[in-house]
């Protein structure tokens, strides 16, 4: 078992259901989402496929949806990592809803909502010098705009520029990023998506 479905398959009940209260966001990409969905007791058959044995997008988002909506019914925010496809967002409330409120409180996802995908396609690089740490980058990105309580296509924006600094730098770590005057916080809209329902 992957360490990403570790918390959700405790063989103590009490610390899985402890987990599945107190984790309310994951990025696992789809080999980790097929972990947890599984650990889960997802109910149909999981894919078990490499990333690049998927012939289309289409096939990989045919894979990704079914898991990250029953996975969604547990975790309030599901981000998969797609690679250069870019990633998939499954919450159970709108893209325009913050993820904290002003004062960085998280705010919580309302009882009853479905749950919903949007899949957001990562830009077109030039040039890749190094793909440790883009992740990372991502991830780090995603959090520091979502804690500014920017709606979810901003944080994919900043989330996947980050992710596009690391990809573009010789080391882990871009030496450097970007400030909240760059295009990607600017722009309200935030990065382009199409959904997934």
């Amino acid at each position: 078992m992957r360490i990403a479905a570790r918390p959700f398959a405790a063989r103590n009940a009490k610390l899985a259901a402890l987990a599945k209260r107190a984790v309310k966001f994951i990025s696992p990409n789809i080999h980790e989402l097929a972990e947890i969905a599984q650990a889960l007791h997802y109910p149909g058959p999981v894919p078990h496929k490499l990333m690049d044995e998927y012939a289309t997008l289409g096939e990989l988002l045919a894979d990704v949806k079914p898991l990250g909506l029953f996975v969604n019914e547990t975790i309030d925010h599901v981000l998969v990592t797609l690679g250069h496809h870019g990633v998939a967002v499954f919450r159970r409330t709108a893209a325009t809803v913050p993820f904290f409120n002003p004062s960085h409180q998280y705010a919580p996802v309302p009882e009853g909502g479905g749950s919903s995908g949007r899949f957001y396609p990562a830009p077109k690089l030039a040039r890749i010098v190094n793909v440790s740490g883009a992740g990372d980058s991502f991830t780090s990105g995603f959090i520091v705009a979502a804690l500014a309580g920017r709606m979810e296509p901003v944080c994919v924006s900043v989330a996947l520029e980050a992710a596009g600094c690391a990809l573009q730098a010789r080391s882990a770590v871009a030496d450097q990023y970007f400030d909240r005057t760059h295009p990607c916080w600017a722009n309200e809209a935030g990065a382009p998506y199409r959904s997934l329902d």
